[in-house]
């Protein structure tokens, strides 16, 4: 095993909020049969969705930044034999884009728009939330989690196995070690655990002898077996929130304050990536590789078994990469911001989808660039689940959802029938921003760096620096970068002709401002409060008659 410590980095506290406004949502027309095989048409799909933690935009081949040179053959082939979505949305951190994961909702209508579930933090997805597994239970799917919760678990009632998963195996916290799967408490006393479990809806029982197998091997294997004794008539969900390529959390110097970003991965993934001089970014690279390798066992499986060919597989970030190394190790290039801002770097999703015989020939390997956000994906799983566009949107019809069913966009390069994205409102931070159309308008963030790929410095990385067309930066367009006034702390961009966030426009287009200003202002009316309760005593594994391993520790029937 090999991993390289980080400089302990102060944790960043982060918030989202929810937009009431929903576009509508468009139908599903059929594909015509020379595109789609006839089991598309009257068998619905397995659907298994891979998310990558921390994962930044050039970090993957697939987004086509042309400055990535970490190997994975597995993740660029899926890409290229699907469709990459190069305008898909995700909040900033992890807990946030866990609940639209899970229940298609903003987390401004759950009140989770604040940073993170820390580990002794009595909070949760509220129980009135249908998750996205209980809904495809009702379409007859068999559902299976494997990997990251973090969504709380301070009661029983909150945990996956009681939110619609058939099976459970993984960690209920946000960042934990990758060999001994202990999980510090952030922030809220200086001890440690472990956290790793299996659970059924009616039985729970730690996990204490995987001490040494590497999380991501271990998440592949657990996959591979559910794979393997899945009866293939019956459709599956299968959800793998990979503990890769979040950097483990450490208790070094101590568990109040434990280092986060931990670069951990085997050898054997390392030297794969030796071409990589930087020794931080050859070490985050074979955390890549992993993954890919991961991916790899887990579509072969799904091949063995005969159950590729009817199936969607999704693979995406939950928010870009943070800052760590100084941005040597994970990467957002030429993305501006990191995970926990609202800059591109921190919200835009690294992201595709592979879908055999169910995506137009003539999309296959393309760029979509559509507008999408991670709500999106609860909607189009149950119009697929479904496989009857009038039974889908019955279901959906009264839960408000955020997210738009965007299979029609994915597979026939339909529009989205989305013209805007509410990237965040956080009523106690005051930072909010919205996308509206080729607009984004910022408002109480401060400025943000951009972080060159740890093989070339940023005025030597920009010069001559093309990107899918849409320009060419040189040194002279870079010594002229607007980065805004921390003072004023409002930004105005044309992402379309400006992804990159260069040129900051508030001063040439204030009718811009005051409408999407208005919009915001609105939107706040709409939102729910924020919950971001203070950590519990109680929560301490390590506390006299507990067992040293993270769990619920109030019963179901206390109050909170």
């Amino acid at each position: 095993m090999s991993e390289v410590m980080s400089h302990e980095l102060p944790v960043l506290v982060f918030l989202t909020f929810c937009l009431l406004h929903h576009a509508a949502q468009p139908g599903v027309t059929a594909v015509s049969t020379d595109q789609q095989p006839d089991h598309a048409s009257s068998q619905p799909p397995h659907i298994v969705q891979v998310i990558a933690d921390d994962l930044g935009w050039n970090d993957v081949p697939f987004t086509r930044t042309d400055a990535c040179a970490i190997l994975t053959p597995t993740l660029s082939e899926l890409a290229s034999q699907g469709v990459v979505l190069h305008n898909y949305y995700v909040q900033p951190i992890c807990t946030p884009t866990r609940n639209c994961l899970m229940s298609g909702r903003h987390p401004v209508q759950t009140g989770l728009q604040h940073g993170v579930i820390r580990d002794s933090v009595p909070n949760g997805l509220p129980l009135n939330e249908t998750t996205i597994a209980q809904m495809m239970k009702k379409l007859g799917y068999a559902t299976h989690m494997i990997g990251k919760w973090h969504l709380g678990f301070y009661k029983p009632a909150y945990t996956p196995q009681r939110r619609g998963f058939d099976t459970y195996f993984g960690y209920y916290t946000g960042n934990e070690e990758f060999w001994n799967h202990t999980s510090p408490c952030w922030t809220c006393g200086n001890y440690t655990a472990v956290d790793l479990h299996r659970a059924t809806p009616t039985t729970e029982s730690p996990v204490l002898d995987q001490a040494g197998v590497y999380s991501t091997n271990m998440f592949s294997d657990e996959a591979v077996n559910v794979i393997k004794q899945h009866d293939a008539s019956t459709p599956l969900y299968l959800y793998l929130p990979f503990e890769a390529v979040h950097g483990a959390a450490s208790c070094d110097p101590d568990c109040y304050r434990p280092a986060g970003d931990l670069l951990q991965a085997p050898d054997y993934y390392i030297k794969q990536q030796s071409h990589i001089e930087n020794m931080y970014r050859r070490t985050y690279a074979g955390m890549v590789g992993a993954l890919d390798d991961a991916v790899r066992n887990i579509t072969a499986a799904l091949k063995t078994k005969g159950m590729w060919e009817n199936t969607v597989f999704v693979f995406t970030t939950d928010n870009g990469a943070p800052a760590s190394f100084d941005g040597a190790a994970m990467n957002n290039w030429p993305l501006r911001g990191t995970k926990g801002t609202l800059w591109e770097g921190g919200v835009r999703g690294a992201s595709f989808v592979t879908a055999p015989g169910r995506i137009d020939k003539s999309l296959i390997g393309k760029l979509n660039n559509e507008l999408m956000h991670v709500t999106d994906w609860f909607p189009t799983f149950v119009h697929l689940g479904s496989n009857n566009h009038t039974h889908a949107t019955a279901l959906l019809k009264d839960m408000q959802l955020y997210g738009v069913n965007v299979w029609d966009t994915i597979s026939k390069g339909a529009q989205s029938g989305r013209d805007e994205i509410l990237h965040n409102i956080d009523p106690l931070t005051g930072q909010m921003a919205i996308r509206s159309g080729d607009w984004k308008l910022m408002i109480g963030m401060g400025p943000a760096r951009w972080y060159p790929p740890a093989n070339m410095s940023l005025s030597d990385g920009v010069a001559g620096y093309r990107h899918q067309d849409i320009t060419i930066l040189d040194a002279h367009t870079l010594g002229s970068f607007h980065q805004g006034d921390d003072a004023e702390k409002l930004y105005l961009f044309n992402i379309t002709a400006d992804p990159y966030e260069r040129n900051e426009v508030s001063a040439s287009f204030p009718a811009v401002v005051s409408k999407l200003s208005a919009r915001l202002k609105a939107l706040q009316g709409q939102t729910v409060p924020c919950r971001y309760p203070d950590p519990d005593d109680n929560a301490n594994p390590n506390l006299p008659g507990r067992n040293g391993v993270w769990e619920p520790w109030m019963k179901d029937d206390v109050p909170a």
